[in-house]
C-alpha cells in the first residue's frame, strides 16, 4: 500500500513541479540575476531546515539524530507537495518520532507543541519588529483581511459545536484531552528544561530569519532593495496565506502572496516576481528531487 501511495505522489509530484517550472520561465529570470546574490540566497536557504530541526529535537522527549532529523525536515518538501497546507510535512514528523519509540500520543502532542511555538515566537517577532520600525500600518497590506477574519471564524464555528453537541465533547474527551493527558507527563519534564526551551526558541528564529534572509538575498540578485525587517513581515504573511488556501504545497498562492508583500514594501513589480520565484526555487521546488531521494532512503532504513 506504501509503495502504491509513493508512486502515485512522485507521479503527481513530476508533473506539477515539471509544468511550474515551466510557467515560472526561470530560466530567463535567472539569467539576469547577480550570481553572489544566488549563491546567497542559497546558503540562506539552508538555515530554515537547521532551525526546524533544532526546535524539534528541543522539544522532543529523549534524543533525536540530527542528521537523520534533518533528513525527515528536507524529505518534507516532496510530501507537502501533493498535500495541501504542509499537512504532509506535519504528518512525516508525527510518523518519525513514532518509529523513533514517541508513543503516537506523545508524537501527536509533540508536534502540535513545536507548531503552535512556532506560531507564537513569530507573533511576538512581528510585534516586535511593527513596534520598533513605525510600520504597523504595513501589516495591513501584507496580510489580507481575509485570513484573520477566516481563523476567528472556524475557531468559533469549532467553540459553538463542541459547546452545542454532546457527542462533539465526548469525541474531543476521548481523542484529545485523554491522549494529551497520557503524553503530557515526559513533556512537561521537556518544557520545564531552560536549555530545551531555549533551543527551541532560537530554532523558531532561525527559521523564520532563514527565510527573510533569502528573500532579502533574492530581492538583491535582482537588482532591488527592501528593509529586512519589513521583509520579516512578509514571509510572516505570504506563511499565512499559503497556509490557508488548502492548495498543495501552497503552489500560486505563496508566490502570489510574496509578489504582493514585496510590491507593498516598495519593491518594483517585475523585481518582485523575479524574487519570489527564486525565493521559492531555493527554498521549496529545489528540494523536492531531494526530498523525494531522502524519503526513499528513509522509508528504507525504517525511520518513517
Amino acid at each position: 500500500m506504501w509503495r502504491v501511495v509513493l508512486a502515485v505522489a512522485t507521479v503527481a509530484a513530476v508533473v506539477v513541479l515539471g509544468r511550474r517550472l515551466e510557467a515560472a520561465d526561470l530560466g530567463d529570470r535567472l539569467r539576469s540575476a547577480q550570481g553572489w546574490w544566488v549563491t546567497a540566497a542559497v546558503l540562506a536557504s539552508t538555515l530554515p531546515v537547521l532551525g526546524n530541526v533544532t526546535s524539534l529535537v528541543a522539544l522532543t522527549p529523549g534524543r533525536l539524530p540530527v542528521v537523520r532529523t534533518a533528513a525527515v525536515q528536507l524529505a518534507t518538501s516532496f510530501v507537502n507537495l501533493v498535500t495541501p497546507a504542509s499537512a504532509g510535512g506535519v504528518a512525516l514528523n508525527m510518523r518519525y518520532l513514532h518509529r523513533r519509540g514517541v508513543p503516537v500520543a506523545a508524537a501527536v502532542t509533540t508536534v502540535g507543541v513545536v507548531q503552535s511555538s512556532a506560531g507564537l515566537v513569530t507573533l511576538v517577532l512581528v510585534a516586535v519588529l511593527l513596534l520598533t520600525s513605525g510600520q504597523v500600518r504595513e501589516i495591513g497590506g501584507l496580510v489580507p483581511w481575509q485570513v484573520p477574519v477566516a481563523v476567528v471564524a472556524v475557531f468559533a464555528v469549532v467553540a459553538v459545536v463542541v459547546r452545542s453537541w454532546g457527542g462533539a465533547r465526548a469525541w474531543l474527551r476521548r481523542r484529545v484531552l485523554a491522549p494529551l493527558r497520557a503524553s503530557w507527563p515526559p513533556l512537561r519534564a521537556t518544557l520545564s528544561s531552560p536549555g530545551r526551551l531555549t533551543a527551541a526558541v532560537l530554532g523558531h528564529l532561525v527559521t523564520t530569519l532563514g527565510f527573510t534572509l533569502t528573500l532579502w538575498c533574492a530581492v538583491h540578485a535582482f537588482g532591488g532593495s527592501a528593509p529586512l525587517g519589513l521583509l520579516v513581515l512578509v514571509v510572516v504573511g505570504s506563511s499565512a496565506v499559503a497556509g490557508a488556501v488548502p492548495v498543495p504545497g501552497g503552489i500560486g498562492a505563496a508566490e502570489a502572496a510574496l509578489v504582493a508583500g514585496l510590491v507593498t514594501v516598495g519593491v518594483d513589480p517585475t523585481t518582485a516576481l523575479s524574487a519570489a520565484l527564486l525565493h521559492r526555487l531555493v527554498t521549496f521546488w529545489a528540494r523536492v528531487p531531494l526530498g523525494w531521494v531522502l524519503l526513499l532512503l528513509l522509508r528504507r532504513s525504517g525511520d518513517v
